[in-house]
């Protein structure tokens, strides 16, 4: 029997709010398309095998997930606030980036205040802030991508409650000026406005210019910086991450944190992961190698390609929809802009050789009955 009232049981804020769209799953596309082979370039996952420790430590908790895992994870926020200098105290563990901003804007935002964000960036920034009562105000990039540093600082209001920059940012895989950085920071203290780093990409980037986030919360002390096991550590099935973020907030979060977020698994994969310094700094450099040659590959089909300091490339393109319905006919699943809030572009992750190889095979054959090349 039809309830009419039970669709007015949604918010009025999220009414016209569209869900996320994740990358498609490979499972999915061999159902839809009966293919026996896929591959998965939409994502910005490790695509390398992990460490034996990390797969041990796995297998070890599985004999534990008849009880409830550590609520504070203790040893594992030792452990991260060992690795980066700070004290416990200044640690969060949260169920992965999107999990740590959902609550942190739970227990930071009263109704109707303001997140600011450059735009177009990672989307859940915007959901989160809307789920918390917020409200979104979204800074369109510069030409270029560059970002609109002056346009943040005039978004500001007395209702501005924090700002969210992705660093490098996704999807357009740039990051801002350590110069520029500083002086946002120091703006946004003045006006009580507290900065989140989001810095999922860090790992990879090879640009000395960069400024790490942990050198800002030692410069600056009243931010927050974000980092996820998910992408150079290679956990993202076990949605875990960390901030690193003024004890007040801390203690904030922890008010309305979920009791059990991150389980036993994770905790104990992610503390194996922290002691990989190797591993991290191999995945590092084979991901960096392998964004070259595509990058050259790309720009040799004649393609217009934006080289990121991240694990993942962006191609600019007007047919970008039709090629990514083509792609997934050749069983090559790419990331469509349109998903991140840019339009006529394609994000393509950073693989392993053959699957770079494979996808630049493929994308030539798409090319020719897209373009008639």
């Amino acid at each position: 029997m039809p309830m009419p009232w039970l669709k007015e049981l949604t918010r009025k804020a999220l009414k016209d709010l569209e869900p996320y769209k994740p990358g498609k799953p490979i499972e999915e596309l061999k159902r839809e398309l009966g293919l026996k082979e896929a591959i998965k370039l939409c994502s910005n996952e490790n695509p390398w095998p992990l460490p034996n420790s990390v797969i041990e430590a796995a297998n070890s908790a599985i004999k534990e997930i008849n009880r409830y895992p550590d609520p504070e994870a203790y040893r594992l926020r030792r452990a991260i606030a060992k690795k980066w200098g700070v004290s416990p105290a200044e640690v969060i563990v949260g169920g992965g980036t999107e999990g740590i901003l959902y609550t942190l804007f739970q227990a930071i935002l009263e109704d109707g205040e303001e997140v600011v964000f450059p735009f177009p960036t990672y989307p859940l920034y915007g959901v989160a802030a809307l789920a918390a009562g917020g409200r979104c105000v979204k800074v369109p990039f510069e030409d270029g991508f560059a970002f609109p540093m002056e346009a943040l600082k005039a978004a500001c209001t007395d209702k501005t409650k924090a700002m969210v920059l992705c660093n490098p940012n996704n999807p357009t895989g740039n990051f801002i000026s350590r110069h520029d950085l500083l002086d946002l920071a120091a703006y946004l203290e003045s006006q009580r406005v507290l900065l989140i780093v989001d810095e999922a990409y860090a790992d990879f980037v090879d640009d000395p210019s960069y400024l790490a986030g942990l050198d800002l919360f030692r410069e600056i002390g009243k931010v927050v910086i974000i980092r996820t096991f998910s992408k150079a550590y290679g956990l993202a099935a076990l949605r875990v991450a960390f901030a690193i973020a003024p004890t007040p907030v801390v203690d904030s979060y922890a008010k309305v944190r979920s009791v059990f977020e991150v389980n036993t698994i994770a905790q104990r994969a992610a503390l194996a992961a922290l002691a990989e310094d190797k591993y991290i700094e191999e995945v590092r450099e084979k991901v960096i190698e392998e964004r070259g040659k595509l990058f050259s590959a790309l720009s040799d089909i004649g393609l217009h390609v934006i080289n990121t300091t991240t694990n993942f490339l962006l191609i600019l393109h007007p047919a970008s929809d039709e090629i990514y319905d083509e792609l997934l006919k050749e069983g090559i699943i790419v990331r469509p802009g349109k998903d991140l809030g840019l339009p006529n572009s394609l994000r393509v992750s950073i693989g392993i050789p053959e699957e770079n190889e494979q996808f630049i095979v493929a994308l030539k054959k798409v090319l020719k009955r897209v373009e008639g090349r």
